[in-house]
């Protein structure tokens, strides 16, 4: 018989290997927020796992009347002394689109880049800001 039929046969009939299990995916809730009278909406798991400043602010115990600042549109986290342009690029990096992952380029112009770096820099995003050119 010929080893090459034999291979064929042995890899045929071979058990498959363990099955991997996704890891689950949470991305914490929705938080809002309101920068130049403009509210976003984004998953705030990215916030708080690239910037302490907002882990922290995600923990911060309710308010006296019990509305929690970010929780829904009506209580958005107001960012004051930001421009609306730089958080949207800030999104754009944290919340990447399948195209962008596609084609392996973030299309940011030099302005938008500039938004991230101070953004990144002021809330301690260290590898955002380490990443961003």
């Amino acid at each position: 018989m010929s080893t090459a039929a034999n291979e064929s046969a042995s890899h045929a009939t071979a058990s498959p290997g363990p099955i991997l299990r996704p890891k689950p995916k949470r991305w914490g809730g929705m938080i809002f927020f309101k920068v130049e009278e403009i509210v976003f909406e984004a998953p705030q798991s990215r916030f708080a796992e690239h910037s302490k400043v907002f882990e922290t602010m995600f923990h911060l115990p309710a308010g006296s009347d019990g509305a929690v600042e970010g929780r829904d549109e009506e209580h958005p986290i107001v960012l004051e002394g930001y421009q609306a342009v730089h958080f949207d690029s800030l999104l754009n990096v944290l919340y990447p689109t399948p195209d962008d992952f596609i084609s392996g380029i973030l299309k940011l112009e030099k302005e938008e880049w500039i938004g991230v770096l101070n953004l990144s820099t002021r809330w301690s995003m260290k590898k955002v800001r380490l990443n961003s050119h």
